[in-house]
């Protein structure tokens, strides 16, 4: 296999690579995209195989990634390829011909494509495809090294899905993303700024209320600004939630410092999870916090509730609740109405780290903890191109 016949195989095997990693960084995201899938195809008594199945091609296309990018066992890769992308492109171009309104989710929640978009992206990678394995004859046999470069890829492959599996995405791109407000948080016309405008030395300067001049600025009049909201995935959100009588309580969430316990299937969480779940509510109650425990149902579906969380629990969608925190029983922590950091449920900060948490800027708190996930992130792909292409 000559020189530009493998460039296009390592592109196509690169495209596979990364759609497979990102989602498998977000298995319980993957699945929700592979439920909206069995909707459509009327499917639907197929959903309670959505984690399994989601997972299973995910890891399939990234591994099938690692053996392009890689160069081993290029007939059969050649073959799983075709088919894989040939299925792609057909169910592609189905969703764009009927419309559908979900995402496609080639790369999981990571990046939005449109069916049209997605339709000419496999397309592109057919074309790829054919000038990399055509003429199926003479692929050519790869170095022995390339094999322990393979086995290197793939096991990090697998140990990320391991992770991904214990622990919630290392970088965040729900709706509900650190960093997201709650729409509670603000009046009716949460799209617009009022703001003070001030002069000084023939210039002038729009101050809002949390962040005046100086005394050598001279006030002007006011002003009301448009937020220009053009990434809606960053506009504020909607959480809402009820208590066990009905009453809406969304403002909870808005106020000072809170603290979100959610469990999509609150039926799938252990009794040990729970009694750590109270110790957990009493430490950050402890350290100031307000404390929701937010739950899938109704009162009536919910059998039963420890005392010490009874009185915080309230009922919300289960979609939203998957959005919020991709653990089940996990934690969020909102401060006046944005969201700042996420736990998983096997993960949660101590007593200690609460009140350290408390008394630290929450908005310097969250970048810091998003970088470090993009960082992490950035790192492991890194790290395995490193080892596919130059071991």
């Amino acid at each position: 296999m000559n020189g530009f016949k493998r460039i296009c195989a390592v592109i196509v095997g690169s495209v596979l690579f990364i759609s497979g990693v990102l989602k498998i960084m977000d298995p319980l995201g993957t699945s929700l995209i592979v439920e909206d899938y069995f909707r459509f195809f009327h499917l639907g008594f197929l959903s309670g195989a959505s984690y399994v199945s989601g997972l299973a091609l995910s890891l399939f296309e990234s591994v099938l990634g690692v053996i392009l990018i890689t160069g081993v066992w290029r007939k059969f890769a050649a073959v799983a390829s075709l088919c894989l992308l040939a299925l792609f492109t057909i169910i592609t171009a189905i969703l764009w011909i009927a419309g559908a309104s979900f995402d496609c989710g080639c790369f999981g929640k990571a990046l939005h494509l449109e069916h049209w978009q997605s339709f000419v992206k496999n397309v592109v990678l057919l074309g790829l495809w054919a000038a990399a394995f055509l003429p199926f004859t003479n692929l050519g046999e790869p170095q022995k090294i390339k094999f322990v470069s393979f086995g290197i890829g793939a096991a990090s492959v697998a140990l990320f899905c391991l992770w991904s599996l214990l622990s919630i995405p290392l970088v965040d791109f729900t709706s509900m993303k650190p960093g997201t407000e709650f729409t509670g948080a603000f009046n009716e016309n949460f799209d617009d700024i009022t703001a003070a405008v001030y002069t000084k030395d023939g210039r002038e300067g729009a101050f809002t209320p949390d962040c005046p001049p100086d005394s050598t600025w001279t006030f002007v009049r006011y002003e009301t600004y448009s937020r220009g909201l053009t990434d809606f995935a960053a506009a504020p959100q909607t959480l809402s939630f009820c208590d066990a009588s009905g009453e809406y309580a969304d403002s909870l969430a808005t106020k000072g410092k809170v603290i979100i316990v959610s469990a999509y299937n609150p039926a799938a969480v252990s009794a040990r999870r729970t009694a750590s779940l109270e110790e957990f509510a009493k430490a950050a109650e402890e350290k100031g916090y307000s404390v929701l425990y937010l739950v899938a149902g109704t009162p009536e579906t919910l059998e039963s509730a420890s005392a010490a969380l009874a009185n915080l629990i309230y009922f919300a969608d289960r979609r939203a609740l998957m959005t919020l925190n991709r653990s089940n029983g996990g934690v969020t922590f909102v401060s006046d109405g944005n969201i700042v950091a996420k736990w998983a449920a096997g993960a949660l900060p101590s007593g200690d780290e609460l009140g350290k948490l408390a008394k630290r800027d929450p908005v310097e708190y969250m970048m810091r903890r998003n970088n470090k996930g993009k960082v992490r992130l950035q790192g492991f792909l890194l790290y395995t191109f490193a080892v596919m292409l130059l071991l």
